[in-house]
């Protein structure tokens, strides 16, 4: 979703931002897959030569929504993970819609374990996959609950359970 200043983050009442058009999802969708092509190409070089990239903050900025939580889980995944396997997480969290807030839920559930994270979206078994799914959206419902947001504006994982192309 992109940000058309609702004021929700700023006063409580959460965002009012319509879902993304089906074209823009698309856009999205090959927008986010270009970072994580540019990142697996990258990766000699950056072994080569040791500069500072930007792909991989880009990639996590783009996953976390820039949700601090959800950022340090992400830097935690790159750290223990390595390249590889943390671009494998990367694309499942997207392709599963966990974004945002829901990571650091969808650590939570697996006790920091980013290891299993992945273990568990990508070869985990269907039940695995929906007690997690349904794990993220039941913090997403005790958040707004609790934080007096109105229903549905944290977002829920499991809306959209068919993957993204």
């Amino acid at each position: 979703m992109s940000c058309h200043s609702c004021g929700g983050c700023f006063t409580g009442t959460g965002c009012s931002t319509a879902k993304l058009s089906k074209k823009e999802a698309l856009n999205d969708s090959a927008r986010f897959q270009s970072l994580l092509d540019l990142a697996m190409a990258q990766q000699q070089s950056m072994e080569q030569h040791k500069e500072h990239d930007h792909v991989i903050p880009t990639i996590m900025s783009e996953l976390s929504k820039n949700v601090y939580a959800s950022q340090t889980v992400l830097f935690k995944a790159f750290d223990e993970l390595g390249l590889v396997q943390f671009l494998s997480l990367a694309t499942q969290l997207y392709t599963t819609n966990i974004l945002g807030v829901h990571i650091a839920w969808a650590a939570e559930y697996c006790k920091g374990d980013v290891e299993e994270l992945l273990r568990i979206l990508s070869n985990g078994t269907k039940e695995k996959k929906t007690l997690l799914l349904q794990y993220c959206d039941d913090q997403a419902e005790m958040h707004e609950m609790f934080g007096q947001l109105t229903t549905g504006s944290v977002g829920r994982v499991s809306n959209n359970n068919s993957m993204k192309a």
